[in-house]
């Protein structure tokens, strides 16, 4: 009779001691690496109302989980997600959760990571971002103390940050990704070159002009022997101006690369414009006052592009467009002048002459380059050949040469 009241007696244990029972039998097969039998367990724990707002049993149920993510055989691509979420509540529970969450979170970051990077590589970019910013949620929680002293977590979550720029560029959302990189910029990624280039890349796909010279400059300051930044902030220049100040900068990038064709060709482009200003109708103004040593520049390094690159039609075009202005210049002054003596008309007529000479060699050029083209004329081709067929046509006709002005009479009707 004792011994039977004595097993009665074992069976009624307390309601808090039965659910204690969970936790500790979800920790005792978790420190055996038994993830399959602590599951239950813990997922028992969060869902009982006297455990389900202990922190301890959403920390066992996220480290179940964490093991289940980590077992490649498991194939359980939504276990790092529970993971996540269990260890988010332990520690809206309890911020000040111990030091033992914090490696686990790690580790939760690292699978997030690697999913992120698979994800970019499929082009999934909306999940891919989200995957990097929860890599950096993780670091910043408990206000950023919890990894202060993991100098390798530190360089994992600025990787993801970046790659979440990337990923929400890649989206179509550039504005999400421009406060990323530059909240990078700002604070962690001064050294890291890609960084900027990516926020100018996407300043310079939006068309957000002083954004992205601000950004030009940074890079500049930062990484003066960069040729990259030096081209793009020469590129920046090129499409927005002002030209004063693009200027110096291409003389600079033509000392450093002398042998760039593309440079020389930009720098005699700029050359070029500062030689014939012209008003808002086109029509030429007053030539500067350096025009001679302007105009020489720009036959030199016209000159030098094309020894570097002869068969470009581009180049040959604008290298005759110099002599062609000159000579455009002459003839205003003759229409200007119309009551001005013989001999100053005469001689004025000689000088646009001769420009007009020096500028035909470059336009059929350009024009046989582009004539010479099979089966990739585009709309753009043609026009140009028109445009060219035109212009030679009006300069063998000033020049009184009717052979070659019925030539580019029979091109121009070709290429209408």
């Amino acid at each position: 009779m004792k011994s039977l009241l004595f097993i009665v007696m074992m069976v009624f244990v307390s309601p808090a001691f039965a659910q204690r029972i969970n936790l500790d039998s979800a920790r005792i097969y978790l420190s055996q690496d038994n993830y399959k039998k602590a599951l239950p367990f813990a997922n028992e724990a969060v869902k009982n109302i006297k455990t389900r707002d202990d922190p301890e049993a959403w920390f066992l149920r996220g480290m179940a989980y964490l093991q289940l993510a980590q077992d490649e055989a498991a194939k359980s691509p939504n276990a790092i997600t529970e993971a996540y979420g269990s260890f988010l509540k332990t520690l809206t529970l309890k911020p000040d959760y111990g030091s033992e969450i914090n490696n686990p979170l790690y580790s939760v970051a690292i699978v997030k990571f690697n999913r992120g990077s698979a994800l970019y590589s499929e082009k999934s970019f909306d999940r891919s971002y989200n995957e990097f910013a929860e890599v950096a949620a993780i670091y910043k929680m408990g206000g950023g103390k919890r990894f202060l002293d993991n100098a390798e977590f530190k360089a994992v979550q600025v990787d993801a940050r970046k790659n979440a720029a990337f990923a929400a560029n890649s989206a179509g959302r550039g504005s999400v990704a421009s406060a990323l990189l530059e909240d990078l910029v700002k604070n962690e990624s001064k050294d890291d070159s890609d960084v900027y280039q990516a926020l100018i890349e996407i300043y310079e796909a939006g068309k957000f002009i002083p954004e992205e010279l601000n950004v030009i400059k940074a890079a500049r300051k930062q990484f003066p022997e960069n040729e990259s930044f030096r081209l793009a902030e020469i590129n920046y220049y090129l499409g927005n101006g002002p030209r004063e100040e693009l200027r110096p900068k291409l003389e600079e990038a033509v000392r450093r690369d002398s042998g760039n064709a593309d440079l020389l060709f930009n720098l005699a482009n700029v050359y070029l414009e500062a030689a014939f200003p012209a008003n808002a109708e086109g029509k030429l103004v007053a030539l500067p006052a350096n025009f001679a040593e302007t105009f020489a520049k720009a036959e030199h390094s016209y000159d030098r592009a094309l020894k570097l690159s002869s068969g470009d039609a581009n180049r040959n075009y604008n290298f005759a467009l110099l002599y062609y202005n000159y000579a455009r210049w002459y003839n205003q002054q003759m229409t200007d002048n119309p009551n001005a003596d013989n001999k100053t008309l005469s001689d004025l007529k000689a000088k646009r002459n001769e420009q007009f000479s020096k500028a035909i060699p470059y336009f059929e050029k350009s024009y046989s380059i582009i004539d010479a083209r099979t089966g990739a004329i585009t709309d753009a081709d043609k026009a140009t050949c028109h445009n060219l067929a035109t212009v030679l046509r009006e300069i063998y006709t000033q020049n009184g040469d009717a052979a070659n002005k019925a030539r580019m009479d029979k091109a121009a009707e070709k290429w209408k």
